[in-house]
Parts: structure tokens; C-alpha cells; sequence
């Protein structure tokens, strides 16, 4: 095997991984956003839970897509992943701790 097709398999491998993993996060993450009830957004002074199932939602979507380029291509794009997973880790890290004392 040359290098260079060393170095396109795992590059392939790390961007499917990658994929995945965002994927999986925004599903937990939209999940969670529509378990939680309106009253516990508003009493944790965040967005609507509207706006973090959308959110949430989008990036869903467009990991999923890009799990699916990656497979079907061989690549997917890079900065929808990006902007994917900041979304979700926005939601992950401070929304839902916040809402999820007020679930209870």
C-alpha cells in the first residue's frame, strides 16, 4: 500500500468516525431538548423549547446527511459537522443542565 493511499484510508476513517459521533451526539441532544416541558426553559431563563428542537433538530439533520455522504461519496463536509456539533454542544453543556434540575 502506498503512502498515499494510507493516508486517504484514514482520512476516510476519521471523517466517517467523526460523522458518527456527531450524529449519535445530536440525536441524544434532540431527544433530550424534547423531553424537557416548556415551564423547566422558561424557569431556567433559556430560549423556548421551540428554538432548541429546531436547533437541535437541524443538526440532526444535517449529521445524519452527513453520515450518509461520507458512506455513499466518501467524504462529507467538514464545516456542517462543525456547526452541527457546536450546536448541540451549546445545548448539551448549558441548556440542558440548566432545564434538567428544573424537569425534576
Amino acid at each position: 500500500m502506498t503512502p498515499i493511499a494510507l493516508i486517504l484510508m484514514v482520512t476516510y476513517y476519521v471523517g466517517l468516525a467523526l460523522a458518527l459521533v456527531v450524529a449519535a451526539l445530536s440525536i441524544y441532544a434532540l431527544v433530550e431538548a424534547a423531553r424537557a416541558s416548556s415551564y423547566a426553559y422558561q424557569s431556567a431563563f433559556k430560549r423556548t423549547k421551540g428554538f432548541w428542537v429546531g436547533v437541535t433538530a437541524a443538526a440532526t439533520v444535517f449529521s445524519v446527511l452527513m453520515v450518509w455522504q461520507s458512506l455513499t461519496i466518501g467524504g462529507g463536509s467538514i464545516f456542517l459537522q462543525l456547526i452541527a456539533a457546536t450546536a448541540v454542544g451549546v445545548f448539551l453543556a448549558d441548556v440542558r443542565p440548566a432545564v434538567a434540575v428544573r424537569r425534576r
